[in-house]
């Protein structure tokens, strides 16, 4: 089990604009909302509180609840042989700001930093695929891309890694807190061999 905290993470812009237009449903960007996105990601930087959990199994050490993270995609080259589960968070002061930009009635501000909280999420979930990456190059192995655990799944995995250790929880209704968090699955494979 690997637990790292206050581990640097750089929202990509294109990315926050591609978020933000699915939130509004507006297909436009302005030089104006360029301006606000830019911004809000520079002031929400010093708001990110990272941390993450990740643990490597082996087949047979997973509960059966989160047997579906093993399914090998579908192009797979190999089999796999090893599932690294993660819980990655920015943290829950992103989140404050939010709350507090909805309350002010500020519409297009709660969503300008829904963008920037789910594209930094990723980008925490980026960097434990990065620490993976590396491990499994050190073992002769590949990795798959990450996978999102099922929203009916989250419990079992945050529970098998400890994740309350980086104070994420869930929530009766099934909802991550902090909100910006994610939890899912990285598959290992033997590479390919080179002639």
């Amino acid at each position: 089990m690997s637990k790292i905290r206050k581990f640097r993470i750089s929202p990509r812009p294109a990315s926050v604009l591609k978020n933000l237009k699915a939130l509004t449903g507006d297909a436009h960007t302005t030089p104006e909302l360029e301006s606000a996105v830019d911004s809000e990601m520079r002031r929400a930087g010093d708001l990110y509180a990272t941390a993450a959990l990740y643990d490597t199994l082996e087949p047979g050490r997973t509960p059966e609840a989160l047997a579906d993270l093993w399914q090998k995609p579908a192009d797979g080259a190999a089999e796999p042989v090893a599932l690294t589960l993660y819980a990655a968070t920015i943290g829950p002061r992103l989140e404050d700001a939010l709350g507090d930009a909805l309350s002010r009635g500020e519409g297009l501000m709660s969503r300008v930093l829904t963008a920037v909280g789910e594209e930094a999420a990723d980008q925490a979930a980026a960097f434990v695929q990065k620490l993976v990456a590396e491990e499994a190059v050190q073992d002769g192995l590949e990795l798959y891309p990450r996978r999102e655990a099922a929203v009916d799944r989250r419990g079992e995995a945050l529970a098998l890694l400890g994740a309350d250790k980086i104070g994420v929880t869930l929530d009766a209704a099934g909802h991550l807190t902090p909100r910006f968090t994610r939890v899912g699955g990285i598959l290992w494979y033997p590479a390919k061999k080179r002639k």
